[in-house]
């Protein structure tokens, strides 16, 4: 069988193609595989553009693994099977009273894929959508379930929770909800420096921030962002800043109906957008809040005078720190920025030239995204990188959830 990305840029040809549907079914298929000395990996819904899932051996495909297992009220956590993703989970939660405390721009992943990659959303205060996990479960290389779990050993945890699938098969996750809650969601437009001389301040005041820079009068078009000309004064397409504000409120969404640009809705309806976006390749990089800034400034100059056929929109979000062993927000506060070309383009000397920028900063990949590291430049960026490469070898020796791409760096 030949599998596919969703964008086409990640192709392999597999020897088995399994759909497991239980914990067993999973285990059995690990134990198979291992017996004839194959490689898997796990694919949930194909959002990621790097070479994490690719293998030649046995691709387990997560659409069986689904559904809440538990909503506990008393702790107030949810456990969710692997492949559930985010877009079924919202409802039944908000049903019960609870939502996620943040989720990013697509809800189309699956939870095991999301958090193992470092998904996140936007805000100052809030963690990427490994952050509030407290336990997962696992099938290793030999068959067997591990649970991980918060309260009986945080550092196996925090291995875990960000680990592309190189400890095992994710079968559930556990974690922390909030009460369920209402966004206020608002977009508009200013000029490029207008952005600027108060992005610190938008997202101090804001509990979520989305800024894209548009470079051209076409760029926002791309992402069918919205025209809000009729915010303030009218202004150009060209070289402004569409900003997307999210803010918890009790207010009725007949309250912003007449408003362009805003609406209110429940949290899982709104986290997502309302912005249609084309098929595209993406890189993103988390930087150093403080760096943000800076950084963004750097990249408008390089599309301006080296790169002006890269007309995408540049997207700047913020994410809390954490102690997650792999996760790019790893003890520091971040701005994450991401340049994206239309699917099926070779823009590789564009984002080399990014990365030059990141690099200054020390800027870590969002996983998930296109970059160009290898496992020196990974080692640097990562305090705990020794100690994950111990963890990936105590739980999977024979490294059997490794493909070659993840070998080179982490074998």
């Amino acid at each position: 069988m030949i599998w596919r990305n969703w964008v086409s840029n990640q192709v392999c040809r597999v020897k088995h193609f399994e759909m497991p549907s239980s914990d067993d079914d999973v285990c059995r298929t690990i134990k198979t595989a291992a017996s004839t000395n194959l490689r898997v990996r796990v694919v949930g819904t194909g959002h990621s553009y790097t070479p994490i899932v690719p293998t030649d051996g046995v691709l387990i495909s997560a659409e069986r693994l689904t559904g809440i297992e538990n909503i506990d009220p008393t702790n107030g956590s949810v456990t969710l099977r692997g492949g559930t993703r985010i877009c079924d989970v919202g409802l039944e939660l908000r049903s019960a009273g609870w939502a996620l405390p943040n989720q990013g721009d697509i809800d189309l992943q699956t939870m095991s894929g999301a958090v193992s990659t470092g998904t996140h959303g936007s805000g100052d205060s809030l963690q990427c959508l490994a952050g509030p996990i407290i336990g997962m479960r696992i099938a290793m290389g030999d068959g067997s379930i591990a649970n991980f779990d918060a309260s009986q050993d945080i550092d196996v945890l925090n291995a875990a929770k960000v680990c592309l699938g190189m400890l095992g098969v994710v079968l559930s996750v556990t974690m922390k909800l909030v009460p369920a809650f209402d966004l206020h969601d608002k977009i508009w437009r200013e000029d490029f420096e207008e952005c600027m001389n108060h992005l610190d301040q938008l997202c101090q005041e804001n509990r979520s921030l989305r800024v894209f820079w548009c470079p051209t009068e076409h760029s926002a078009s791309l992402y069918s962002l919205p025209d809000t000309s009729g915010i303030g004064r009218t202004r150009s397409k060209a070289d402004v800043c569409e900003i997307r504000t999210l803010n918890v409120t009790t207010q009725p969404s007949a309250a912003v109906e007449a408003q362009a640009g805003e609406r209110i809705g429940p949290s899982y309806r709104i986290f997502p957008g309302s912005i249609p976006m084309p098929n595209h390749n993406e890189c993103e990089y988390s930087v150093p809040y403080e760096d943000g800034p800076a950084v963004l400034r750097e990249i408008r100059k390089l599309i301006q005078m080296k790169h002006p056929s890269q007309i995408f929109p540049v997207e700047y979000r913020t994410v809390a720190a954490d102690d997650i062993w792999l996760s790019p927000y790893f003890e520091r506060k971040t701005a994450m920025i991401s340049v994206s070309g239309a699917a099926g383009e070779d823009y590789w000397d564009f984002i080399r030239d990014c990365e030059t920028i990141f690099s200054w900063v020390k800027g870590r990949p969002h996983w998930g995204k296109l970059h160009s590291l290898g496992r020196s430049e990974i080692e640097a960026l990562y305090p705990r990188y020794g100690d994950f490469i111990s963890q990936r070898a105590r739980f999977d020796p024979d490294g059997r959830f490794l493909n070659d791409y993840l070998r080179e760096r982490f074998g």
